[in-house]
């Protein structure tokens, strides 16, 4: 276990790296390593410091494609949203073109119903999830929804990890999603900073990685 914790605090402690979580498996192996940094250095760089430092540290050689590298700019202010149906203005992405319309949020007494809405080349698709309104990872219900709702078009992604990580004063969301491209499992990662009181942000990361695939 304190080998594992000397590697974890290794990574950790990189130049550019706020976090880092390493997964190992049965046997001690590690099998996936998900990474939160800042823009100051291009991924494929992190990814060989990253390779570089566990080899030194431990005289393990690692497969770079366990390394999941996230970055995100933590220079952009807090923005306010309070209404319950939160429009979102779209973004320029590459590869699929999913886009965030609205989300929407129902509350009972017991529940609280979510609805994400997605534009998808002109087509609008929709995925629903519930969630009790006491859970503390109300977020989950959110991630769901948006995975429903881009089901039909890409059946076999699915979300891996994610995250809610304190910065300071700021909080911040990752996330690693996989899909089958061409037969084998990609998978990318994503981050964003969280807006007060905002829910977008947790269906937009999910977006993140699905427009990366």
């Amino acid at each position: 276990m304190s080998s594992k914790l000397a590697v974890d605090n290794v990574v950790s402690k990189l130049p550019g790296v706020h976090s880092a979580r390493i997964v190992y498996d049965e046997s001690g192996e590690m099998v996936e390593i998900h990474v939160l940094a800042d823009i100051s250095k291009p991924a494929k760089q992190l990814v060989r410091d990253i390779e570089t430092a566990i080899f030194a540290s431990s005289g393990i050689k690692i497969d770079r494609k366990i390394v999941s590298i996230a970055q995100i700019s933590l220079d952009s202010g807090d923005e306010e949203e309070a209404s319950v149906i939160r429009p979102y203005q779209k973004e320029e992405v590459q590869g699929y073109n999913f886009q965030l319309t609205s989300l929407e949020t129902k509350a009972t007494i017991r529940r609280l119903d979510i609805t994400v809405i997605l534009d998808y080349e002109g087509k609008e698709l929709e995925g629903s999830s519930i969630v009790d309104v006491g859970d503390d990872e109300k977020y989950m219900a959110i991630v769901e929804s948006t995975v429903a709702a881009i089901r039909d078009v890409i059946p076999s992604f699915r979300i891996e990890f994610i995250e809610k990580l304190e910065y300071g004063m700021t909080e911040i969301v990752m996330a690693v999603g996989s899909s089958l491209v061409n037969g084998k499992r990609k998978r990318e990662a994503g981050a964003r900073l969280c807006k007060k009181d905002s829910l977008n942000d947790f269906a937009l990361v999910v977006l993140e990685i699905i427009n990366k695939i």
